[in-house]
Parts: structure tokens; C-alpha cells; sequence
């Protein structure tokens, strides 16, 4: 697991795969491709995100739902720090 053989005309290498992680496009497939909108303002409720997508793609005659929504949870706001300004001061 984590590799697979790879040819070129007579040649056969064996590549290591590159596995995404666990969860991603578990929803939906990866034979299925959306365009998706912005993510939304955060839900003060829920406290998480949602966006939509629409779908775009059809891989392998897979059976997808025209439309999905996707939700993240919100990113707490970090105040920026205040900047200093470079350069030769006058005292």
C-alpha cells in the first residue's frame, strides 16, 4: 500500500503514491467536480461556514448530486499586530 507500478512503453517503475488526507472529497467523490461559490459569513449559531457548489464534472459515469454544501467551522479573528514604522528616527 502506498505504491503503484508505473509504466512507459517497455519501462516499469514502481511510484510512490501520494494519498490525500482522510477526509477529503469523502462527501462527494473524486469523480465528481463542483464550482464552488465563496465561503458565507460564519454562523454565530453554529459557529461554522457554508459555501455551495455546482456541478461542473462527471468522471467515469459516476452519479453525482447536482448541487452540495460544504461547511467549515470558523476561524477565530486575530487582532494584527500593530506595525513599527523602519527607518531612521529622530530623536
Amino acid at each position: 500500500m502506498g505504491f503503484r507500478d508505473g509504466s512507459c512503453g517497455a519501462q516499469t517503475q514502481r511510484i510512490r503514491c501520494r494519498t490525500p488526507p482522510p477526509n477529503w472529497k469523502k462527501e462527494f467523490g473524486a469523480d465528481c467536480k463542483y464550482k464552488f461559490e465563496n465561503w458565507g459569513a460564519c454562523d454565530g449559531g453554529t459557529g461554522t461556514k457554508v459555501h455551495q457548489g455546482t456541478l461542473k464534472k462527471v468522471h467515469y459515469n459516476a452519479q453525482c448530486q447536482e448541487t452540495i454544501r460544504m461547511t467549515k467551522p470558523c476561524t477565530p479573528k486575530t487582532k494584527a499586530k500593530a506595525k513599527t514604522k523602519k527607518g531612521k528616527g529622530k530623536d
